[in-house]
C-alpha cells in the first residue's frame, strides 16, 4: 500500500511559513488535532516542520519564570524558524507504507512529509496513520460470479 493512501492531504492542513510568530502556532495547537505543522515558502515548498513537543520545549524555560504578559510577548516576538527541524526528512506519494514505518523508526521521529520532485508539500503522514493502515482490514476481493 503507498502513502497515498493514508496520508493526511494538503487540502486538509495547517501549515505556516518561517517567518510567523509562535503566537500563531498556539492558536493551531490549541484548536486543530495537529501535532506537527508544516513550513512552507510562498511557492508551497516544505522548509521545516515545527511539532508541538518543538513548541513547548521553546517555551519551558520561561513559563515558570515568566508572567502571561512577558510570556505573550515572547511568543509574539520568537519566529517559527527559530523553532523549526530543517532539512526535513521526507517522502514521496510513492512510498510503502512498510518504508514509511521503517523511516520513523530509524530515525526517531513522529511524522514525514509527503512531497513532489520539487519539493512542494503534497501532504503529511504520521506514527498513527501507519498504525491504523497496519489495524485496518483489507478490502475484500470481489471473486468473479
Amino acid at each position: 500500500m503507498s502513502i497515498s493512501h493514508i496520508m493526511t492531504h494538503r487540502n486538509k492542513l495547517v501549515t505556516t511559513t518561517a517567518d510567523a510568530s509562535l503566537a500563531s502556532l498556539r492558536d493551531v495547537f490549541a484548536k486543530a488535532r495537529f501535532q506537527h505543522v508544516p513550513v512552507t515558502d510562498a511557492s508551497n515548498r516544505l522548509v521545516g516542520i515545527v511539532s508541538v513537543k518543538d513548541y513547548f520545549r521553546e517555551l519551558s524555560p520561561v513559563m515558570d519564570a515568566a508572567t502571561d504578559p512577558a510570556i505573550g510577548l515572547f511568543i509574539r516576538s520568537r519566529k517559527v524558524h527559530q523553532v523549526m527541524v530543517s532539512p526535513v526528512i521526507t517522502i514521496t506519494e510513492l512510498t510503502t507504507v512498510k518504508q514509511a514505518a521503517a523511516l520513523l523508526l530509524q530515525h526517531n521521529i513522529s511524522c514525514l512529509p509527503v512531497v513532489d520532485e520539487q519539493k512542494h508539500l503534497l501532504g503529511i503522514v504520521s506514527w498513527k496513520d501507519i498504525l491504523r493502515a497496519a489495524l485496518s482490514k483489507p478490502a475484500p476481493v470481489n471473486s468473479p460470479g
